[in-house]
């Protein structure tokens, strides 16, 4: 998450993830006329740009937000427009009152997972709406990785490097019933219409250099360069372990395939 540059080669599950649900809930959204679009924790802004802004109709303006200001700026760089702005903004952080009930349409996708302050996050998602308005969102609840990063977090070799590793696991990973933890949430907020489906998945990468990329872009620790390539030999060894013992998957990380379970999540104001 601290390279914008190898995220905007690698991201290609968040990509394929966000238009396949955007094509699923088309003709779900109200969508409104000139409208105003929030797209959170847009990372590098490709998402943003490529697939929100050239999949919404009557869009007007798609507005980009996230809380790392190294992918703010990589795409204010490359993917601004006047259509497309982007803008720092930490989700659960607190809402600036120009931002207060602005938008028509919020989405988010593989985002949410990483905020720990989860009521904040969807606190804001509310306050953000209009009237009427929706946010769709998908985001990890349990995932082999999160497993993976614990066991290597408790080894001598790589607890120096994998500090603080709960902040940066799914809030709802060790739930016994998360889609009731996050339904429950939800309700207490207010929103009128609340859909989630909770699914188990597991993507598959072309080639096992695309799939470290893509982890190696996802990893939050400042692991040293002339070490990382051990450390990614270990973290897959440790999601294989789990792939079968612990989950019962088919197919494991040896193949090149991230296995997790997600939220998929339509909520209206």
């Amino acid at each position: 998450m601290n390279n914008a540059d190898l995220y905007n080669k690698s991201n290609i599950q968040q990509k394929t993830g966000a238009l396949q649900y955007l094509r699923e809930y088309y003709d779900v959204i109200q969508w409104k006329k000139n409208s105003l679009v929030l797209d959170i924790g847009c990372g590098d802004g490709s998402v943003t740009s490529n697939v929100i802004k050239k999949s919404i109709p009557y869009c007007k303006t798609v507005i980009g937000c996230d809380v790392n200001e190294d992918m703010i700026r990589f795409a204010s760089e490359h993917y601004s427009s006047e259509s497309v702005q982007f803008t720092v903004f930490d989700i659960a952080g607190d809402l600036p009152d120009a931002l207060q009930e602005r938008f028509h349409h919020a989405f988010s996708f593989f985002v949410i997972h990483w905020v720990q302050q989860q009521e904040n996050a969807f606190r804001n998602i509310y306050n953000l709406l209009q009237k009427d308005g929706d946010c769709l969102a998908t985001f990890v609840g349990q995932a082999v990785f999160y497993d993976a990063l614990r066991e290597l977090a408790k080894r001598k070799k790589w607890k120096i490097w994998l500090k603080d590793t709960e902040k940066f696991i799914s809030p709802y990973h060790d739930s016994s019933n998360p889609e009731k933890q996050l339904r429950e949430m939800l309700d207490k907020i207010g929103f009128s219409f609340i859909e989630i489906h909770y699914k188990r998945l597991s993507f598959e990468y072309e080639s096992a250099e695309l799939f470290q990329e893509a982890i190696k872009a996802l990893t939050p620790f400042k692991i040293p360069e002339d070490i990382f390539d051990e450390y990614l030999d270990e973290l897959f060894e440790e999601m294989q372990r789990i792939d079968f013992e612990v989950y019962k998957f088919k197919k494991s990380t040896s193949e090149w395939v991230h296995n997790f379970h997600m939220f998929v999540l339509y909520i209206k104001k």
